[in-house]
């Protein structure tokens, strides 16, 4: 990180506050350095793990973790493997590639066995890819969380809603290569000013740009091969009612009705498959639905901490 400034040129809502610490565990499972962070407060409620979405790191969720500090959760949250601070493809750290979604799981597990040392209830939030991962979690491990948020859950790529998830082994042979299109990150693949496909807020827009910007580590390119075969193969699983049904902890499904990313008809399907499922609807709402406008990204947390408090 650039040592000539202590923080990119954001608003403080949006910078880290005292509390805020960052820490790296290795999961001798997967072989994964996995970097995360976490804000704890005193006579927590429960613990919030956050399990962010595709190419996103800790930093963008800090103006988040202060709304849950605020009403008395600590926070934590991790960086995937190939994205964040955390292992990256070694041959081109710029490349999104992926051991599987079951390694993200083992990751996940192992961080709450071996890592995280609180006697408290434990919520997940998580969004987009992070969201799909989650719910892949409360299904292996239906005991662990008591209740569950996400926004625009992956249960699907939309543009690729009619493309079958049994076709996803064809792409094994070409492994880290990127995808058609796909390249190292340059700074004009987000336009970050609240008309691009994520956010129509024109501030939280620029905040995945702005620390990309100053902490090059950060920056991600384009998907590989490999993701999106495991990708694929994932949602072929969770597609599947028996692995739905296993959720027990209670859930909150939040969809954008501006949504360019997600398929949203899967994740109206997926709510009907789990017991205990709450669906959100959220109008004029763009994909990244926690860095939307206040009213939008009100209704999402709000909704959130209803659930978590019931």
């Amino acid at each position: 990180m650039p040592s000539h400034e202590a923080h990119p040129d954001l608003e403080d809502r949006f910078l880290p506050s005292e509390n805020w610490q960052e820490h790296y565990f290795i999961n001798p499972k997967t072989g994964h350095n996995i970097r995360y962070c976490e804000a704890l407060i005193k006579a927590p409620i429960g613990t919030i793990i956050c399990l962010p979405g595709l190419s996103e790191f800790c930093e963008k969720y800090i103006e988040t973790a202060k709304f849950f500090n605020k009403n008395g959760f600590n926070f934590i949250v991790i960086d995937w493997a190939y994205q964040g601070l955390s292992t990256r493809l070694e041959s081109n750290p710029h490349k999104r590639s992926s051991d599987g979604y079951d390694t993200d799981i083992y990751d996940i597990h192992y961080f709450i066995q071996n890592v995280l040392k609180t006697n408290t209830k434990f919520y997940i939030l998580g969004h987009s890819m992070g969201g799909h991962i989650g719910l892949r979690y409360l299904a292996s491990h239906p005991d662990v969380f008591e209740a569950a948020s996400f926004s625009a859950p992956m249960l699907h790529i939309k543009s690729l809603r009619f493309f079958p998830c049994a076709l996803a082994c064809l792409f094994k042979s070409l492994k880290d290569k990127y995808v058609p299109g796909g390249r190292d990150w340059f700074e004009e693949m987000r336009k970050s000013d609240g008309t691009d496909i994520f956010s129509s807020d024109p501030i939280r827009d620029k905040v995945h740009q702005a620390w990309s910007k100053f902490n090059p580590d950060l920056q991600v390119g384009n998907v590989t091969y490999k993701w999106l075969c495991e990708s694929l193969k994932s949602i072929g699983i969770l597609k599947k009612k028996s692995t739905l049904q296993k959720i027990k902890s209670r859930v909150l499904l939040a969809y954008a009705t501006k949504e360019t990313l997600v398929d949203n008809r899967s994740v109206i399907k997926a709510a009907r498959k789990i017991k205990s499922a709450k669906i959100l609807k959220l109008k004029n709402a763009k994909h990244e639905i926690m860095m939307e406008t206040d009213d939008i990204r009100g209704q999402f947390l709000n909704k959130t901490l209803e659930v978590f408090n019931q």
